[in-house]
């Protein structure tokens, strides 16, 4: 049994600090000696150990040491054979996979609201997407996944596809079956790879979802840092099996990220496996009951009501104005009262909890939303704002890195209705693409964004802001 008390990694940069007399490496900071003296208020402690390959710290790229202890031992923690530090984020992670699993022109079921890394490493893999159509909640309006039954006949009518891609949980806490989901891809002998960006902490509570690697997925890649306690682009890759060459994986990290990687990063990713395997579950089953409580309070709320599906994960709330109030308008309200979310849609906030959630946190909270309660009356109510049906499954009529090569003019928004896009347009966050390269330009889903971009959201892929510009095909 493995010793999860230790961190290796982030006891040998301790180690290492203690006995380094001379620091003739990089980086050139030289552990803060040279830094603004303002930043270092901030900055000193962790500058101390932002370290590289020297004396027993290991090297991510060909883990033999102490880096290799930790993947092992975060492995053991999260229930996969295999697991790899991640300084990019998930996407790194993301790029990784799909590039180790497809060749150019090889077929790969993908998630239609898939996060734009997923659709990025396609267009790197020389991959021809077919999409996978995805289904909303006729009460949430929250995106419930794909069609099982899509899924099979896809699989069944492309038997050349050599994976599938989606997403578990969804930004808005939605998990999918993915047992249901994994058994028919093995049933049709392709590997099933899960972004679980927001789902790390499933794996430590049995009042939530099974975990991608518990439901037999044969990758996970996880933001440590979303729901963990990870720094900001921390993340792992989990592999199960042997569905996928994990030697192929570690070819393809060493393209994909720096070869001067993060030991902050990867030691917090070290100390953030310690936190959950010693006291993770007990502050897990704390912050779930607290969320608990708070979903129902705002259930009896007159103007307000939490979004809540079958299989939704108690961290995420996302709570709408029971008129037609954008979560637009909602968040700017929040903001001028100093509470920050974690963003707002056509219909709803979206609030993200962890164990750093404190007592204090959701008393200012409810507080708040009672305030937020009270003034939603006086709000004038908006015109019916749907978002764009992507529910059937297409194919996508050539690679995506041809679509990104080919031939293009700009043309006003409203002149593009009806012509094939040429780019990828991704109202952010969540960084679902609304279109993608080789889709065509519907009234629906340009009305969608104009009226993101009225409300001040953030739509990235479109040229210039007065007038809305957007790239197409000649």
């Amino acid at each position: 049994m493995l010793d999860h008390s230790r961190a290796p990694l982030y006891d040998a940069l301790c180690s290492h600090c203690s006995h380094s007399r001379g620091n003739y490496h990089v980086p050139g900071h030289k552990q803060g000696r040279a830094f603004d003296e303002e930043g270092l208020r901030h900055f000193r402690s962790i500058l101390e150990i932002d370290l590289t390959e020297v004396g027993g710290l290991d090297d991510l790229h060909d883990a033999q040491g102490v880096i290799a202890e930790a993947q092992m031992l975060a492995a053991d923690a999260f229930g996969a054979d295999r697991t790899f530090f991640l300084v990019g984020g998930t996407t790194a992670g993301i790029l990784a996979t799909i590039l180790s699993m497809c060749r150019h022109g090889d077929l790969l079921a993908v998630q239609r609201h898939s996060h734009q890394s997923v659709f990025h490493a396609c267009r790197l893999a020389g991959v021809q997407p077919v999409y996978l159509g995805t289904r909303l909640d006729p009460d949430t309006g929250l995106d419930s996944g794909i069609d099982l039954r899509q899924l099979d006949e896809v699989l069944r009518r492309f038997p050349q596809i050599k994976g599938v891609v989606i997403t578990s949980p969804s930004y808005f806490g939605v998990v999918q079956p993915v047992e249901a989901i994994a058994e028919i891809c093995h049933e049709h002998g392709v590997p099933l790879v899960v972004d679980e960006a927001h789902g790390a902490h499933l794996h430590f509570s049995d009042r939530l979802p099974l975990s991608a690697m518990q439901a037999g997925a044969d990758v996970a890649v996880q933001s440590t840092h979303k729901m963990l306690s990870a720094m900001t682009m921390s993340s792992m890759l989990h592999v199960k099996g042997d569905a996928i060459d994990p030697e192929d994986l570690v070819t393809w990290l060493r393209v994909i990220q720096s070869s001067s990687p993060s030991y902050p990063l990867m030691a917090s990713l070290d100390l953030a496996r310690r936190y959950m395997m010693t006291r993770g579950r007990e502050e897990l089953s704390r912050v779930i009951g607290a969320a608990l409580r708070l979903r129902e309070r705002v259930s009896k709320l007159a103007h307000l009501e939490p979004l809540v599906n079958q299989r939704h994960d108690p961290l995420k709330l996302a709570i709408r104005a029971r008129k037609r109030i954008s979560g637009y308008r909602m968040l700017e309200w929040l903001e001028r009262h100093g509470i920050y979310a974690e963003l707002g849609d056509h219909q709803s906030v979206l609030f993200v909890f962890s164990m750093g959630t404190e007592e204090s946190d959701w008393a200012l909270l409810w507080e708040t939303l009672q305030q937020l309660d009270q003034a939603i009356p006086d709000m004038g109510e908006e015109s019916p704002w749907d978002v764009p049906d992507l529910r059937a499954w297409t194919l996508a009529d050539r690679p995506l890195h041809e679509l990104m090569a080919a031939e293009k003019t700009v043309v006003s928004l409203r002149s593009a209705v009806g012509r094939i896009s040429g780019a990828m347009v991704v109202p952010y966050p969540p960084g679902i693409p609304l279109l993608l390269p080789g889709e065509t330009v519907t009234d629906e889903k340009v009305s969608y964004m104009e009226r993101v971009v009225e409300r001040g959201g953030k739509i990235r892929g479109l040229s210039g802001r007065f007038p809305l510009r957007l790239s197409v095909l000649q």
